[in-house]
C-alpha cells in the first residue's frame, strides 16, 4: 500500500489505464454521437480534463524521481527523448494518413501540428480546425517546457507555490469566457493549466511528509463523491423553471470540480487498499487505455472521411441512422488505434525500454 506522505517510486497502475479508457470514451461521446444533447454534458471538458491531471501526475512523478540523479543536460535529453519517442510517431502517422486522404488542410498546414502549435492555430483562427483535437496534444508538449525546469533545475521550495499559483489563477483566467471573452481562450495553457497542476500535487503530496494532510484528504472516498456530485449539478441540463444555467458554471467551477474529482480517483486508484476501483483495472479497460492514445489521434478524423469519401446514399445520415454510423466510427477508430499500438507505439516503446536497460549495463562495463 501506498501510505500518505511517504516517498515512493513510479510503478504501473492498470487502474490508471482503467480511467484512461473512460476518459477516451467520454471524448467519443462528445466527438461522434453528433448529438446536442449529450455535448450539452460535456464529456469531452471532462475526458480532457481526466487526461491532463493523469498527465501532471505521472510528468512530476517522473521528474521527481530523476532530479538529482544526472547532469540537467543528461536528464533533459533523457526525458525529451522518451516524451518524443511515445508520442511523435504515432502523432506523424496520423499527420501522413490526413494529408493521403486530403482532410484538416493538413498539405499546406502540417508544421503546425509537427512543432505543437495546434492550440495556437485555433485560438488564431478563432475556429476549431479539421485537427482541432491536436490542441491537447500541443498544449501537453508545452506544459513539458514548462515543467522540466520547474522540477528539475528551479530551487525544490518553488514547486508547491507555482502548482498554487496554477490551480487559482486558470480558474481565473476562465472567467475572463464566462464574462463574454473569447470561447477560444480556453485551448491556452492559462486555461487549462489547473487540470496538470492538480496532477502534479498529487505526486508531490506522496512525497512529502508535509502535504501527508492532503494525500489523507485524496484518499476520502466521501470528498471524491461529493466532488463528483456537484460536478454532475454543474454539468447536467437544467429544468425550464430553473432558468439559463450561468456561463460560470461551464467554463470555471464544472472544470475545478472535474479536476479535484479527477485527482482525488487518480489517488484512491494508486491505493492498493481500495478494492472498490477494482473494477477499473478489467482487461477490457485496461486495453482501451492502452491504446488510449492512438483512439484521440484518429478517431476525429474518421467522421470526415465518412463524409467525404461514402456516397450520400449510403452515409446514414438520416437520424434513425445515425446509432449505427456512430457504431461504424467507433470500429473504425478502434482498428486504427489497434493498428497504431501494434505496429508502432508498442514496437518503439519496446525497443527504448530494451536500450534503457542496456545504459546501466554499459556504465558498469566502463568502471575500472
Amino acid at each position: 500500500m501506498i501510505k500518505p506522505g511517504t516517498p515512493t517510486g513510479l510503478t504501473y497502475c492498470a487502474r490508471l489505464d482503467g480511467l484512461r479508457a473512460l476518459a477516451v470514451l467520454s471524448v467519443f461521446a462528445e466527438h461522434l454521437t453528433f448529438n446536442e444533447f449529450v455535448r450539452g454534458l460535456s464529456p469531452g471538458m471532462v475526458g480532457v480534463r481526466v487526461f491532463f491531471v493523469l498527465s501532471g501526475f505521472l510528468i512530476t512523478s517522473i521528474l521527481l524521481q530523476e532530479r538529482g540523479t544526472d547532469t540537467h543536460g543528461a536528464l533533459a535529453r533523457r526525458f525529451f527523448s522518451r516524451r518524443f519517442w511515445r508520442l511523435a510517431p504515432a502523432l506523424y502517422v496520423a499527420i501522413i494518413l490526413a494529408m493521403v486522404l486530403g482532410l484538416a488542410n493538413m498539405t499546406s498546414e502540417w508544421w503546425i501540428h509537427v512543432i505543437y502549435l495546434s492550440n495556437f492555430q485555433i485560438y488564431r483562427v478563432q475556429e476549431w480546425t479539421g485537427a482541432g483535437h491536436f490542441w491537447t496534444l500541443a498544449l501537453e508538449q508545452q506544459f513539458y517546457l514548462l515543467w522540466f525546469p520547474l522540477v528539475i533545475i528551479a530551487p525544490r521550495r518553488y514547486l508547491v507555490p507555482v502548482i498554487v499559483v496554477c490551480l487559482v489563477s486558470a480558474p481565473a483566467f476562465r472567467m475572463m469566457i464566462a464574462n463574454g471573452g473569447d470561447v477560444f481562450l480556453d485551448v491556452l495553457m492559462p486555461a487549462q493549466i489547473d487540470s496538470l497542476a492538480a496532477g502534479a500535487l498529487i505526486a508531490v503530496a506522496m512525497r512529502s511528509a508535509a502535504l501527508a494532510w492532503l494525500d489523507r484528504l485524496l484518499l476520502d472516498r466521501r470528498l471524491l463523491i461529493a466532488l463528483l456530485g456537484f460536478g454532475l449539478v454543474l454539468l447536467a441540463p437544467w429544468p425550464e423553471i430553473m432558468g439559463q444555467r450561468p456561463a460560470s458554471f461551464r467554463w470555471v467551477y464544472a472544470p475545478i470540480f472535474v479536476t479535484l474529482a479527477s485527482a482525488c480517483l487518480i489517488r484512491q486508484c494508486l491505493a492498493a487498499r481500495d478494492g472498490t476501483l477494482g473494477w477499473l483495472s478489467h482487461p477490457v479497460l485496461v486495453h482501451i487505455g492502452k491504446i488510449s492514445y492512438g483512439l484521440y489521434l484518429f478517431h476525429y478524423f474518421v467522421p470526415y472521411v465518412w463524409f467525404i469519401y461514402v456516397p450520400p446514399e449510403y452515409a446514414l445520415a438520416g437520424s434513425g441512422w445515425r446509432l449505427l454510423r456512430a457504431a461504424i466510427w467507433v470500429f473504425t477508430s478502434f482498428a486504427m488505434a489497434e493498428l497504431s499500438w501494434r505496429l508502432v507505439e508498442r514496437p518503439l516503446m519496446s525497443r527504448r525500454a530494451g536500450e534503457a536497460r542496456k545504459q546501466p549495463d554499459a556504465a558498469r562495463a566502463k568502471r575500472p
